[in-house]
């Protein structure tokens, strides 16, 4: 099985567009998406603010409110573009895909209206011979925030991602965030979630494909699961995975 898995577009639709035409050179059979169709600067920008100043993020900032109507506009041009290959495109949101509301509404949306688009959190679907499930959002040991970002806590992954443990093998598991690894290092930080660890222990993936960290695009065999983190769409980076031969190509446009 060939497998495109890309991540982090942030609201980079010309690359999108650019990667669907790449797509005729290779004999894909599934799209994974990791996250991070849009960039959400301004909640990004009003919740870092909001948190130096130790004070509410304000919701209603003109930014904020125009932002809203070009995140559908991204979504829309995502889907069509990815939906035209005629292949499952399975994904789940990143941090950045906020409000959780609008985006679940959308992707739900797109699914009904698609045999291809399948959005993958907290869901289980069959391609070929694998079960693929997934989580998105960025794995918190804070508090839960989903409107200017998709933070969750522990105990929200812990019962999103229940079902994991009861699925026949072969398997593949889609994240947001990357597990603590040489794939989640910025500027030398670990960025991942300790979690993601904790289910590649329990279930033993044949693969997890990750984000959030564009920086540490790579692999990396931790116990009998290969973890691909692909790289950032928006820099052109995105891999190709043939699941046969356990092999992975990092590759840019």
């Amino acid at each position: 099985m060939q497998i495109l898995v890309i991540s982090d577009l942030l609201g980079a639709m010309d690359r999108v567009k650019e990667m669907a035409q790449k797509c005729s050179q290779y004999s894909l059979d599934a799209v994974c998406f990791c996250g991070n169709i849009v960039n959400g600067q301004a909640r990004q920008a009003e919740w870092s603010q909001a948190q130096r100043d130790d004070r509410t993020p304000n919701r209603n900032q003109v930014g904020i409110l125009q932002e809203a109507l070009e995140d559908l506009r991204q979504y829309r041009i995502f889907c069509q573009t990815l939906d035209s290959l005629g292949i499952p495109v399975l994904l789940v949101p990143g941090h950045l895909d906020a409000p959780e509301e609008r985006f679940f509404l959308f992707m739900q949306q797109a699914a009904f209206l698609s045999d291809n688009i399948v959005l993958l959190h907290e869901n289980v679907t069959r391609v070929e011979k694998f079960i693929f499930t997934g989580f998105g959002g960025e794995i918190t040991p804070g508090d839960k925030e989903d409107y200017f970002l998709l933070k969750y806590p522990r105990q929200e992954c812990i019962f999103g991602t229940r079902r994991m443990r009861f699925l026949n093998p072969p398997r593949i598991i889609i994240f947001h965030s990357p597990p603590i690894s040489k794939l989640d290092l910025e500027d030398g930080q670990h960025r991942g979630a300790p979690f993601v660890n904790e289910i590649i222990d329990a279930v033993a993936p044949s693969f997890l494909f990750c984000g959030h960290v564009p920086t540490a695009w790579g692999m990396e065999k931790i116990g009998e699961t290969l973890v691909v983190n692909p790289g950032a769409l928006a820099l052109g980076q995105y891999a190709l995975v043939d699941t046969q031969e356990k092999s992975v190509q990092f590759l840019t446009l």
